[in-house]
Order: C-alpha cells, then sequence, then structure tokens
C-alpha cells in the first residue's frame, strides 16, 4: 500500500479506503461480516476509514468502527460527516436523501453525537455530506466548524458532494472560499467530470486541497462484477441509474482491456483504481466494497500503478469519448 497527504495538512492515508456504506446498509446488496471486512482493509495496509452518521440505522455507519477505534485509534485516519437531520425522516421512502440540518447549534450537536458513538475524542476528516450551494456560502456555519476545530474536536475540514454525479460551483466555491483539505466527488475512469474540472482549480494544483474518489467502479460497470444482462433487485442501489448510461459504459469499458490484461497483473477492478490515482490531484479511492475479497483486491491496485503509455492512452480514450456514441448523457446535478 501506497500513501498520499491531504492538501498541505498532517493527514497522511492509504491510496485507497474503505467505507462503511456498505456494511451499514443493504443497499448494494448481501455483504460479507463487518468485522471480516475491516480486519481484511488493515490487513491490506489501509488506514484511512469513512463514514457517516446516516449510514444504517441509528447511526450504525459510526458505531460499528467505535471497536477498531478503541483499539488502534492513532494508527486510522477517521473521516465522518455531517448535515443531515438523523431524527428527520427521509424526503421518500427508500433511498431517498433525509432533510439536512446546517444550523451552526445543530452541527455542533451533530458533532458530540458522532464523537459519542464512535468512542473517541477526536474527528480527523470533517465533512459536509452532499451540501447544495447555500452551506458552502454560510458563514456562520464555517464559523462553527473553525470552532470544532479550534477545539481540538475536528482535526480538519473537507466537503464529500452528492449525491449523484455533479455540483460544479458547489465544488469550485468550496476549493475557493473555504479552508477545506479534502473534496470528494464521484469520479472514475469513465466519468472524469467534474472532477477534471476540480483537479484545475488553482488550490488543488498548488497542493493545498486534495481530491477524493468515489464510485470508482461506476456503478460496478469497471469491476466485472455486473454483466449487460444482469438483473438487479429493485431496491439496489445501481438499479437507479439510467439502464442506456449503463450500457454505455459498458461499451466504453471494453476500449479499456488493455489496463487489466494478462501482463498487467492487474484485475478489472484493480486496473479501474489505478486509473484514477495515475491523477495526483487525487489522494485517495474509496470504493464500494461487500466482501474481504473485494477489500483485499482493490487494496492491491496501489501496487499496481498505471505506466506512462498507458496513461496517455487513457487520456486519448477519454478525449474523444472512447470512440462512443452516447445513449444517454449523464446531467450534471447542480442547486445552483
Amino acid at each position: 500500500m501506497r500513501y498520499r497527504r491531504f492538501g498541505n495538512s498532517d493527514l497522511v492515508v492509504s491510496e485507497v479506503g474503505f467505507g462503511t456504506w456498505t456494511i451499514a446498509s443493504d443497499w448494494w446488496g448481501t455483504v460479507d461480516d463487518a468485522d471480516t471486512m475491516i480486519t481484511a482493509a488493515l490487513d491490506a495496509g489501509i488506514n484511512f476509514f469513512d463514514t457517516a452518521p446516516v449510514y444504517g440505522k441509528e447511526g450504525a455507519g459510526e458505531t460499528l468502527l467505535a471497536p477498531l477505534l478503541a483499539s488502534r485509534r492513532d494508527e486510522i485516519v477517521l473521516t465522518t460527516k455531517c448535515g443531515y437531520d438523523l431524527a428527520a425522516e427521509r424526503k421518500n421512502p427508500g433511498q431517498s436523501e433525509r432533510p439536512h440540518d446546517w444550523r451552526p447549534e445543530s452541527i455542533r450537536q451533530q458533532c458530540e453525537d458522532s464523537l459519542r458513538r464512535l468512542g473517541t475524542d477526536r474527528i480527523d476528516l470533517y465533512q459536509l455530506h452532499n451540501p447544495r450551494i447555500e452551506p458552502i456560502l454560510a458563514d456562520d456555519l464555517w464559523a462553527e466548524l473553525e470552532s470544532l476545530r479550534s477545539a481540538g474536536k475536528v482535526r480538519e475540514l473537507g466537503v464529500a458532494l452528492g449525491p449523484a454525479i455533479g455540483w460544479v460551483e458547489e465544488g469550485n466555491r468550496a476549493i475557493d472560499d473555504r479552508p477545506i483539505v479534502s473534496l470528494q466527488t464521484v469520479f472514475n475512469v469513465l466519468e472524469q467530470e467534474p472532477g477534471l474540472t476540480f483537479a484545475k482549480r488553482t488550490r488543488v494544483e498548488r497542493g493545498e486541497v486534495s481530491l477524493m474518489a468515489r464510485v470508482p467502479h461506476a456503478s460496478d460497470t469497471l469491476s466485472g462484477k455486473l454483466a449487460r444482462d444482469s438483473v438487479l433487485d429493485p431496491t439496489d442501489h445501481r438499479a437507479h441509474r439510467n439502464r442506456d448510461n449503463m450500457l454505455d459504459n459498458f461499451d466504453k469499458a471494453d476500449t479499456l482491456a488493455f489496463l487489466w490484461a494478462p501482463e498487467t497483473g492487474r484485475t478489472m477492478g484493480q486496473a479501474a483504481m489505478a486509473g484514477i490515482l495515475a491523477n495526483l490531484a487525487f489522494t485517495n479511492v474509496v470504493p464500494t466494497v461487500v466482501s474481504a475479497q473485494e477489500v483485499t483486491e482493490y487494496a492491491g491496485a496501489s501496487e499496481l500503478p498505471l505506466t506512462d503509455a498507458e496513461r496517455h492512452e487513457l487520456d486519448s480514450l477519454w478525449s474523444r469519448n472512447f470512440d462512443h456514441e452516447d445513449r444517454y448523457v449523464m446531467p450534471l446535478k447542480s442547486s445552483v
């Protein structure tokens, strides 16, 4: 495992992180035992653990990390998130968002609640969870976040964009105007915008802010775990993707087989991760995993970087839309 730094902070993290979303909920299908997957992550050299209060029920995404933090706190770089009202009902049944509550007093209480559930006295990276433009622009909110950092409850601040791909202005304003060291966004070799736009911002180019990638396998069209004719349960989060968009991604992925040819030593899933890490604006990648085997596989991508020739060919294919005519153009979400 190789390691990189978030911006100009003291946070040095594994190039591959571990997220608790899948082990705290059933939105990505059946998963292995959480302890088995966490152990696999540690064995692979992963030190970056990403969670949030809304993962699972009643803060389960955080509480399940408490035993790990109790025994190995100084070895772990921990990130959790704020913004959602955990006590509020979801806006619609199923996998919709909960309402946000960005009031400064609410954020302070959310932070205290997270610390209690995690059983720790500090959060290494505290991220705004799927913010729209209003909290990015709210000076009183950022003053409260700075207060939490001054008190030692939070070491560094970040923004996690979502839930879908986009949020360009939100990300640009966060990078340009707010004291963050990381910006998390959907980014994979097939869906490189708005990640490439963020990478061109001055503070990212100077190394003051780093990017973090999620959905690195484009909802498993780049992992080998799904096929074009796979039938997903309606409750599976991947079933929410536009069908034509998924077919586009499968077709584009066919042009990238050189990245996981036998002589490379990579699996398809590892190649997708290595393709992201070839962009040095990205400090790390948090894959969606459902088994200890996947944790070990994807962690191995850190040791199998792209060659210069592979990176140039990938960039060329991206510039030509992988020689493909899209059935569906994915819109970039925005609150602006």
